[in-house]
């Protein structure tokens, strides 16, 4: 299961690129924003229930992946490119710092 991992992760962001460009040609520009309130409910949802299973430092690592959702999110909301992308570019920010950490905790 864990070499299929990756492929599985790939497919994901493919199918929802293309879910994400059917839904906006079928309603409009203002379905992105509800894609993505959808994404960061999900994400919430995921990151209760980590919590509720007493895994404390998956979550604070979840939740730094959240934040940066939320921030595009809000921005998106607002029509403000600036804002929208400071989470693009957290996330990114994010992801190499959480690689650096995640193995020293692991144990």
């Amino acid at each position: 299961m864990k070499k299929y991992m990756p492929f599985l992760g790939v497919i994901g962001v493919l199918l929802t690129i293309r879910f994400s460009r059917f839904m906006v040609g079928k309603y409009g520009e203002n379905v992105r924003i509800i894609i993505m309130v959808g994404a960061l409910s999900i994400s919430i949802l995921s990151l209760a229930g980590i919590i509720y299973k007493k895994k404390y430092f998956a979550a604070l690592m979840s939740l730094s992946l959240v934040v940066p959702l939320a921030i595009m999110t809000i921005g998106m909301y607002f029509d403000n490119l600036y804002f929208a992308s400071f989470g693009f570019v957290l996330m990114f920010i994010l992801i190499p710092v959480m690689i650096k950490i995640l193995p020293k905790y692991k144990k």
